[in-house]
């Protein structure tokens, strides 16, 4: 999880300017949820080394912004954990019947069970549809033999936030950020008070 604290800015801001508690917090909380979408932004624009071939909108669609209120004067960017299915991304494309070559790869493709696959193990990945529910997804053999197979995905972006060295960029980029909307947000309400 990344964490910004921002309670020595606003005491810093709220000093030098001479703004009162009521002033501080809805410019703060403004602030904040405007940064959010600059992370979410910035995040899914560094996935996209991780995961290439996978749109910009998908990687978003699996961050959920929590918004601040003057109530709960806190702002998450929560990044889901499920997986992304390798049919149709990364570049995949079918040949023959059932085979499948893929453009760019993830930093990681794994089982269900999370066991690594190997580059020679991908060399067997064919693709198919499930018996149940009909949804389409890539298989590899473990072996020759014809019932030793496995549904291939890559890790969520949580996995990725965690593992790569994302998470700091990612601090670093909020808080300046949020200290340039801050910024703006006190001009505006100083800008109130004539």
């Amino acid at each position: 999880m990344i964490e910004i604290d921002i309670r020595a800015d606003l005491s810093r801001v709220q000093a030098t300017l001479g703004l009162l508690e009521r002033e501080v917090m809805p410019a703060a909380v403004r602030a904040m949820n405007k940064t959010l979408t600059t992370v979410r932004a910035e995040a899914s624009r560094e996935l996209r080394r991780d995961y290439p071939g996978v749109k910009a909108g998908a990687l978003k669609a699996r961050m959920k912004l929590v918004r601040a209120t003057r109530n709960r004067p806190t702002a998450e960017v929560v990044f889901s954990g499920s997986r992304i299915p390798l049919y149709g991304n990364f570049g995949m494309r079918g040949f023959g019947r059932f085979g499948v070559r893929f453009g760019k790869l993830p930093w990681r493709v794994e089982t269900l069970e999370g066991e690594a696959v190997g580059r020679e193990r991908m060399a067997r990945a064919f693709r198919n549809r499930l018996k149940r529910g009909g949804r389409a997804v890539v298989f590899s053999r473990e072996t020759k033999h014809r019932q030793s197979h496995q549904i291939l995905v890559a890790p969520g972006i949580a996995r990725a936030l965690a593992e790569r060295p994302l998470g700091a960029t990612l601090v670093r980029i909020g808080r300046a950020r949020f200290l340039e909307v801050l910024d703006q947000e006190v001009r505006f309400v100083l800008s109130k008070r004539t």
